[in-house]
């Protein structure tokens, strides 16, 4: 997954892929310098692990 952040850190849109983040983009006119994507990364719980630690896990 993706997350589209505006120039201010501000997590707008989060899309399956760079496509799906590229269509909000264009849906609400944002220029190519309004924008970034950054890979999101899914809080995961490891039955596991000892005393319920989570433990962040990208996709």
């Amino acid at each position: 997954m993706l997350g589209l952040y505006d120039s201010h850190g501000v997590l707008r849109y989060a899309g399956r892929d760079r496509d799906d983040c590229l269509a909000y983009a264009e849906l609400f006119d944002l220029e190519d310098a309004a924008f970034t994507l950054e890979p999101l990364a899914v809080r995961v719980t490891d039955p596991a692990a000892s005393a319920g630690a989570d433990a962040l896990q990208p996709l």
